[in-house]
């Protein structure tokens, strides 16, 4: 018969491994042990160890206690705040069936999680002002501009894979390269994370952990190229109000003339008078509405040539921003997304005054030929009209459908380029 192990915490594991009927209260375990096992030695072995409470030989029941180490569950084993900001050096979660001693081989995916939660919290104690909290449940303080305590609260939900848990304290922690530098902007990292708030759980870290490893390396990167993310948000917030003010000022320098429209229709509709045929104030007047009119349109289409100016200027400011600053780049995009809608809205207000003035000769025509000409001749003088012009709509409509396709087919490519 093989002999006993020698520390209490192996004895445990093998024992709770091989009793008949184990029953298990609080931390104290119920069971009988199976023939092959010496009954004696055992006993003999849970008393050495301080673990024995009652033996029943004739029965070959026992009942001992959990020795320190020995856990029911991986949930048990973080149930305490020293546990979670560090591990002991020996421990067995029986739900796991895992001895951990030390070293990091073929560990469950739960005990490897655990394991890199408290390396992280206990790392991340190395970057703190300092600590507080009571007793072991020692909590992190961060101080930059405003106060940050992180307290180690997680629970079996919330621990995750970190896989970069090791080259955060190498590259952040360890480092001897700008080592002070890097402290802060871990500091400074975490307080933007949780902006406004002075206490936050352990959890809520582990939960964002990828996000605040990309945030440490691209604030790293525009260290090292001599900018800072404040800088660049900056610059870039001031670049985007600047092509706001010019998109806006596209429409808002027309406003003016564009009260004229409604008002000369107006006038005409006043000033021409019914003859029956055409009469010199007639024609002048709508000769004048129609100077106008192409007066409007020419403005229009300034107008429009200079929006789309702006949108180039626009693009090619993102384009740089993309060059320059690609490793922060994506967080600045929903503002250029921001100012591309506004392009949008702004390119159908001059579409809507261009189609607006066009509605408004057609409508002076319409008058002109109601006072200068015959109800019939005008009905078939418009149906001409009609007949000649449907060409160019339907012509216009093409053109407007093949940009509105081709622009709907790049937004689903560059959206499945995205996705794969």
């Amino acid at each position: 018969m093989n002999s006993l192990p020698s520390t209490s915490l192996d004895l445990t594991i093998q024992l709770w491994k091989e009793l008949l009927n184990r029953e298990l209260f609080e931390r104290q375990v119920t069971g009988e042990l199976p023939i092959g096992l010496d009954f004696g030695e055992v006993e003999l072995a849970l008393d050495e160890a301080g673990l024995l409470i009652t033996a029943d030989a004739p029965q070959r029941k026992i009942e001992f206690r959990l020795p320190n180490g020995f856990f029911r569950s991986l949930e048990e084993l973080i149930s305490t705040s020293e546990r979670r900001i560090s591990p002991p050096e020996k421990f067995y979660p029986a739900d796991c069936n895992y001895l951990h001693d030390g070293e990091a081989t073929n560990m469950p995916v739960g005990v490897q999680h655990y394991v890199d939660a408290a390396k992280f919290y206990s790392i991340l104690g190395d970057a703190a002002d300092y600590k507080g909290g009571i007793g072991s449940t020692k909590t992190l303080i961060f101080l930059q501009k405003e106060k940050l305590e992180i307290t180690p609260d997680y629970t079996i939900e919330d621990i995750c894979e970190l896989p970069k848990v090791d080259a955060f304290k190498t590259d952040f922690i360890s480092a001897e390269t700008h080592k002070e530098q890097k402290l802060t902007i871990v500091r400074t990292v975490l307080l933007e994370l949780f902006t406004g708030r002075t206490h936050v759980k352990f959890s809520e870290l582990l939960r964002q952990f990828d996000d605040f490893m990309e945030r440490l390396n691209c604030s790293y990167q525009l260290y090292v190229s001599e900018f800072s993310f404040q800088k660049v948000k900056a610059e870039i917030e001031k670049e985007k109000l600047e092509a706001t003010i010019k998109l806006n000022k596209v429409f808002s320098d027309i406003q003016n003339q564009l009260l004229a429209v409604p008002a000369a229709l107006v006038l005409v509709g006043g000033q021409m008078t019914f003859a029956g045929n055409w009469t010199i104030k007639n024609l002048s007047i709508w000769l004048g509405f129609f100077i106008f009119a192409i007066l409007m349109s020419l403005l229009v289409r300034n107008q429009r040539h200079t929006l789309k100016a702006v949108k180039q200027e626009i693009d090619q400011q993102w384009q740089q921003i993309k060059g320059r600053h690609s490793l922060v780049a994506d967080r600045f995009e929903s503002s250029y997304k921001q100012l591309d809608k506004r392009y949008k809205q702004q390119e159908l207000l001059i579409g809507t005054v261009s189609f607006l003035v066009a509605i408004s000769l057609a409508a002076s025509t319409v008058m002109l030929l109601w006072y200068s000409v015959p109800k019939n001749l005008m009905i078939e003088s418009i149906e001409w009209g009609f007949l000649f012009s449907m060409p160019l709509v339907v012509w216009d409509f093409l053109c407007w459908l093949t940009k509105f396709l081709s622009t709907s087919a790049k937004q689903i490519i560059s959206k499945y380029l995205k996705c794969s």
